[in-house]
């Protein structure tokens, strides 16, 4: 079976679907856009390259994918967009090109739900089995690791961090880097409340790997430790926890600072 094109979809000559392709009513797919099997795309979506999105995605209206960042140094380039495998973009998602000085590439990894009105600016890297909620918003340069979550109406600063399982609660604006395996909630200043507990028993974590992240939090939080003594003491109490280890690389690489502050 060859792709399905709706009469009113136009589709650049230049462009490539995969086999199984469907492109809904009044969509547009423009060259330099390469779209891979099983993928299917809703009506009124535009798909602008160069722009590589892989098998089993799903796309269902109105959305905006591979346009040029809104970025004011940007006067074009080889920039472009990268997508995995068995994503689910709801209404009204945006995802932008990278640009020259970020590295060239937007990437989203696989397995991914991107609620409606999502947007992933320029040169953001994101990971795989991500669910961003309804208007979750990315500035440029954004990492975010496998299994987070960015909950509605929230937003991440450029340059920003969000570790893998971290879960950004809803109106949230995080300005500095978010810890993984944590809950990080709240609006100018967001705040750190620990543990992600349930979410992490979801996702099969061991109650021994939740107590050993539970340890690490206790430690950062500590109102009698520094912040080093506190990394010291974790690197010498709880070097056989992978996960807790994680915790410490992640907040001696962080540039802008990590969410800490609980209410």
């Amino acid at each position: 079976m060859s792709s399905r094109v709706h009469p009113t979809a136009i589709v650049d000559p230049a462009a490539e679907l995969g086999e199984y392709v469907e492109v809904g009513p009044y969509s547009i797919v423009e060259a330099e856009v390469r779209i891979g099997g099983g993928t299917q795309i809703g009506p009124f979506c535009r798909f602008q390259g160069p722009t590589t999105i892989g098998t089993g995605n799903r796309f269902m209206s109105h959305c905006s994918i591979g346009v040029q960042p809104q970025d004011l140094k940007f006067k074009g380039g080889p920039t472009r967009l990268e997508i995995g495998d068995n994503n689910f973009f709801r209404e009204f998602v945006t995802l932008h090109r990278g640009t020259p000085g970020g590295g060239g590439v937007t990437r989203l990894g696989s397995h991914g739900l991107y609620m409606v009105g999502t947007h992933i600016a320029h040169d953001c890297q994101i990971g795989d089995h991500v669910i961003f909620a309804n208007n979750g918003t990315l500035a440029g340069h954004v990492h975010v690791g496998d299994h987070a979550t960015i909950g509605a109406l929230s937003a991440v600063h450029q340059f920003c961090f969000v570790g893998e399982y971290a879960f950004i609660g809803g109106g949230t604006i995080a300005t500095k880097d978010c810890l993984p395996f944590m809950k990080t909630v709240g609006s100018r200043p967001a705040r750190c409340f620990g543990p992600n507990s349930i979410g992490l028993e979801r996702k099969g974590f061991s109650p021994e790997r939740r107590e050993a992240i539970k340890s690490a939090w206790r430690l950062l939080h500590s109102g009698k430790l520094t912040t080093r003594e506190a990394l010291e003491r974790l690197e010498s109490e709880l070097a056989n926890a992978p996960d807790a280890m994680r915790i410490l690389q992640f907040v001696r690489a962080s540039e802008r600072g990590v969410i800490l502050a609980r209410g």
